[in-house]
């Protein structure tokens, strides 16, 4: 399990680590006593509480299949989290429901949960959440073939992980760096991290890391043709997965058992193998898995002759590929793009961008006022924005007497912030007489040199609004503009 840091509390940490000593033994009993944990807080209004307990049974169930049992608890608690500003178990809970999304499919809806966990995590500065999420996303890009990108991804999550003592997050991650290093042909670096993720999960003794870990030294190990070592490892991958009851797990690993069956000339197995593990995808409504399946059972019917069954597996396989396909289409664009509104016009965010880095030197030579409402307003309708505001720091503006945590907030992190939900900023209380503290919005600080003059607030009309890497990008760029112009 998941050990959280840091919990609502002391003393909830101490008895959710309890709690998760019992789980390797008595997994159902845990279930029930962080059931009844999560429940009576709820009742009692202890929100951070309730949430960390149901984020720690996810963590127990969701290697188990189970994960969606629990996803109108986590939608709810989710809301519970934003009104109460918890931006901590706010993004534990869409660190798992971007999990839940990913073991559909929903590639789209995982990535967005996955990014606004990541950005709650930046602002709230809570590690592990943001590593958990940085992995999520490295996966998205593993999902679509995008190795390379996906393996930069994870060792991005590396770096913000090293020096920490997490074996959980460091076999998950060892694992991941090992999949991306396979899938780009380099296998002694593969086998390598498969080997540290193995070493993290015996430390921390988390068993499905450990059964995967196995699982994937045996993918290495038919690489290199070595059947003894594959079907080693695999039999220990498919025995912990069976025994502990890790439906994906055993359903990935069956996988490799029928390639393993093939290379002996076992066709039958092959087939048994296969359906096993179609079953088990189909349990836990893992489309991916479910779609690769059906793809390996229609070649090996085809193979023994019976189109008819070959045909048909080939259809379910061409199925969910188009519906992962429709799934993984974004709900919007990255960013709208205002339309033209004469030919030739600027009409994309990064045209208009483009155009306005342009005006520099003009605007420099403009009165300040009318520079900075030129930027204000081009700001607005490159993002889309309901209002752009300039924090000076200082009299009538940002002040360590009035807003101290959030001045030190601005100095430690130093770049910009989205904030996907206004209520979940962690100087909620503080900004709240400020305008535009109500509304989601991206806050960039602003320097003159090497000292801090204040923040630009890039603010949109509603109260939540899930912002892109794209968008975090050009706001850096507008902050750039208003500095040069000493806004």
């Amino acid at each position: 399990m998941f050990t959280l840091h840091p919990a609502a509390s002391e003393a909830l940490a101490d008895l959710l680590g309890r709690i998760a000593r019992v789980a390797h033994r008595h997994p159902a009993v845990a279930d029930r006593l962080l059931e009844s944990l999560s429940v009576n807080a709820f009742t009692a209004g202890d929100i951070a509480v309730g949430v960390d307990a149901l984020y720690a049974r996810f963590g127990l169930l969701e290697p188990r299949g189970r994960a969606l049992e629990l996803l109108p608890a986590l939608e709810q608690a989710g809301a519970l989290a934003a009104a109460g500003h918890f931006p901590v178990q706010a993004a534990r809970v869409c660190e798992a429901l971007g999990r839940i999304a990913y073991q559909q499919g929903e590639y789209q809806l995982a990535s967005e949960q996955w990014s606004r966990a990541l950005d709650l995590s930046e602002v709230s500065a809570h590690l592990q959440t943001g590593v958990a999420a940085r992995i999520g996303l490295g996966q998205i890009h593993y999902a679509q073939a995008d190795w390379a990108r996906g393996l930069r991804q994870m060792r991005d999550a590396g770096e913000h992980l090293a020096g920490t003592d997490d074996s959980y997050l460091s076999a998950k991650l060892a694992l991941n760096i090992g999949v991306g290093s396979f899938e780009t042909d380099d296998l002694p670096a593969a086998e390598r991290h498969f080997s540290h993720g193995l070493a993290a999960a015996r430390r921390g003794a988390h068993r499905v890391f450990e059964a995967e870990a196995h699982w994937h030294l045996a993918r290495a190990a038919l690489a290199r043709q070595r059947m003894d070592w594959a079907v080693a490892d695999c039999r220990l991958a498919l025995d912990i997965a069976a025994r502990d009851g890790y439906p994906w797990l055993e359903a990935a690993a069956s996988r490799t058992w029928t390639e393993i069956a093939l290379a002996r000339g076992d066709n039958a197995g092959a087939v048994r193998s296969t359906r096993h593990g179609l079953a088990l995808a189909q349990r836990i409504q893992a489309r991916a898995q479910a779609r690769q399946a059906h793809l390996q059972l229609a070649e090996l019917l085809q193979a023994e002759g019976d189109a008819p069954a070959a045909l048909d597996h080939l259809w379910q396989h061409l199925a969910l590929q188009s519906e992962i396909e429709r799934l993984s289409l974004p709900a919007r664009a990255t960013l709208a793009a205002p339309p033209a509104e004469e030919a030739g016009a600027p009409a994309s965010p990064e045209e208009l961008l483009l155009h306005l880095c342009g005006q520099r030197q003009r605007l420099a030579a403009a009165p300040p006022p009318e520079a900075l409402a030129e930027l204000k307003s081009a700001s607005a309708r490159i993002l889309g924005l309901a209002n752009v505001i300039r924090w000076p720091l200082g009299h009538g503006g940002l002040n360590a007497g009035d807003h101290p945590r959030y001045v030190d907030l601005l100095t430690r992190h130093g770049a910009p912030l989205a904030l996907p939900d206004a209520a979940l900023h962690p100087c909620h209380a503080e900004l709240a007489g400020l305008a535009g503290a109500a509304e989601a919005r991206i806050e960039v600080p602003l320097y003159d040199g090497a000292q801090l003059a204040g923040a630009l607030w890039l603010v949109d009309a509603r109260a939540t609004r899930a912002w892109t890497r794209q968008e975090l990008l050009i706001a850096s760029q507008l902050a750039l503009l208003f500095e040069a112009q000493g806004a």
